[in-house]
């Protein structure tokens, strides 16, 4: 990965801290010296949210909510936040999960 590429996804970690704040007021990015903490989950201090966050030119592919991981027996819920040029960002979570938080 470019480093272009790389301040790209940085970047767009922040702006997704940035706007849970709203929610979760300790939302806060995962930085890579804590990767060994992380489990594939980019955003810290979000509750039972386990979210990882990509920004390429395209959308991610949905695969990547496979690289969340988390425990969800306990409840949490993996969600993949992802961003294409000249899009609005999309959030994909596991139906069950959508289901749960709606109903």
């Amino acid at each position: 990965m470019g480093k272009k590429s790389r301040t790209k996804g940085h970047s767009f970690e922040r702006e997704i801290a940035k706007d849970l704040r709203e929610i979760f007021p300790g939302a806060r990015r995962q930085l890579e010296y804590h990767e060994d903490d992380c489990h594939g989950v980019d955003i810290a201090n979000t509750g039972k949210f386990k979210i990882q966050c990509k920004r390429f030119k395209d959308f991610a592919p949905i695969r990547k909510i496979f690289e969340v991981e988390c425990d969800r027996e306990l409840g949490d819920v993996p969600v993949l936040v992802t961003k294409a040029d000249n899009e609005e960002t999309m959030v994909v979570l596991p139906f069950e999960d959508f289901k749960r938080l709606i109903g």
